[in-house]
């Protein structure tokens, strides 16, 4: 059992140095790289979008009956922007993008290796990594941005909302607590985490793809684990990021 998990970690390693030293090769083939950005990005939207809203009209609700008794509900501006900026944007987003565009990459690649595709592009001497590994994962690594931004946008309009209707906010003083409370920091962690997210996310879809085996049952299995693994890849980068940013303020 551990000899087998060790093989798999040395494998993903190994596939991971191919990928990434391959990256170039995303600008060879920029067709199919922006193509799979555009596919990808417009079928998580609308998920990140709405996700990012609802759990910031639950952080509003929230942190404004914690703040009430101690009549600091005006902070709700600052609180709301803060978190959905440097976490829940970039969180949420890595999470349903590792669902939704995880699977897809999985089911993509693991169809083209059962089809036995990627056996016919090796025979032309096409290496199946650059030519449809690669421009995935750059995708999967600029999509993350665009898609973050949108999430932190639509987050804090629902925080906003809940903020005014539900708790009673001013929602000029919203507003100005929000403005007052953001800082350039804050607005620079919220981008630098997502691409890393979209790098994790790449590399396990991609690898789970590549080496799938056993037809439909390891198409299921190979979708599952990547949708696991790529999720926790997301929170473990998010600690991870959000420890070394924390040391070097």
């Amino acid at each position: 059992m551990l000899f087998n998990i060790v093989e798999q970690i040395r494998n993903w390693l190994t596939f991971c140095f191919k990928t990434l030293s391959s990256l170039p090769w995303a600008f060879r083939y920029r067709w199919e790289t922006v193509k799979n950005g555009y596919v990808s990005g417009n079928q998580a939207l609308p998920m990140v979008m709405i996700a990012s809203m609802f759990i910031s009209m639950v952080l509003a609700l929230e942190w404004g009956k914690k703040l009430e008794p101690f009549g600091a509900k005006l902070m709700l501006g600052r609180m709301v922007s803060i978190s959905v900026i440097r976490e829940i944007g970039p969180i949420i987003t890595g999470l349903m993008v590792a669902g939704r565009t995880g699977a897809k990459i999985v089911s993509e690649i693991g169809n083209m290796v059962l089809s036995e595709q990627i056996d016919a592009l090796r025979a032309f001497g096409i290496d199946p990594i650059r030519r449809l590994i690669v421009p995935r994962v750059f995708a999967s690594i600029f999509v993350m941005i665009p898609l973050t931004i949108m999430a932190d946008t639509m987050g804090i309009i629902a925080g906003w909302f809940g903020s005014v209707v539900w708790m009673g906010i001013d929602s000029e003083f919203f507003w100005l607590s929000m403005r007052d409370g953001l800082f350039v920091k804050d607005l620079v962690i919220g981008v630098l985490k997502p691409p890393f997210y979209g790098l994790v996310i790449g590399l396990i879809a991609g690898y789970f793809g590549y080496t799938i085996q056993g037809g439909a049952e390891g198409m299921g299995k190979a979708a599952t684990r990547t949708v696991m693994y790529a999720s926790l890849g997301v929170l473990f980068i998010d600690f991870l990021l959000t420890k070394i940013i924390l040391a070097m303020y």
